[in-house]
């Protein structure tokens, strides 16, 4: 999405919040660029609310490159969520070689949320990398990587996810309540 449409976006985000009265964050999913910088300059990513960072290109780098990559992305003061970490795709793409001991070290003194993509040709993070990434003390959102309303129901497989790799309520940001977001999206603006 260009910054335009995305200023046209949060104009019609901010609308719906006072309608409905409800709180409606602004985000987005941002690519992790090949040198680990985000598609969005920083202007536009200090205004949204949850950036979301991910690997969409550029897969086949050595680890050692990879790795790289993704640590200079989580060090961007404007990324919170890491999306879909080992970028798989069951049955067409292998997960891409990295460390993921570095990538969560990283993510931790950042304060970085890894994301459980729930979508069942993803199911990223897979339980090991759950596992491990809770002993590094992280924290974790389920999503559905929804494309429509329908993949909303997705939310069960990331569950299962979650529960093979024994997280409970407390490691997962989207159990929180809104007021305690804040602890975790530092620049939420309430």
């Amino acid at each position: 999405m260009g910054i335009e449409k995305l200023k046209v976006q949060w104009k019609e985000i901010g609308k719906l919040s006072k309608r409905f009265k409800i709180k409606i964050l602004r985000g987005s999913e941002v690519e992790i660029l090949k040198d680990g910088s985000l598609d969005y300059p920083d202007e536009i990513l200090k205004e949204l609310d949850i950036v979301v960072g991910a690997v969409h290109s550029g897969f086949s780098v050595p680890k050692k490159k990879m790795t790289e990559r993704i640590i200079i992305a989580l060090e961007n003061r404007y990324l919170d969520i890491l999306a879909h970490p080992s970028g798989r795709l069951l049955g067409k793409r292998k997960a891409y070689e990295v460390d993921f001991g570095k990538v969560f070290d990283t993510a931790v003194a950042n304060g970085k949320v890894m994301e459980i993509n729930s979508q069942p040709s993803r199911l990223d993070l897979n339980d090991e990398l759950i596992l491990l990434a809770k002993g590094f003390g992280l924290k974790f959102c389920i999503s559905t990587d929804s494309h429509s309303i329908f993949d909303l129901a997705f939310i069960r497989y990331g569950l299962g996810q979650a529960r093979r790799g024994w997280l409970e309520k407390k490691d997962v940001v989207n159990t929180y309540p809104y007021s305690n977001l804040k602890d975790i999206f530092k620049k939420l603006k309430f």
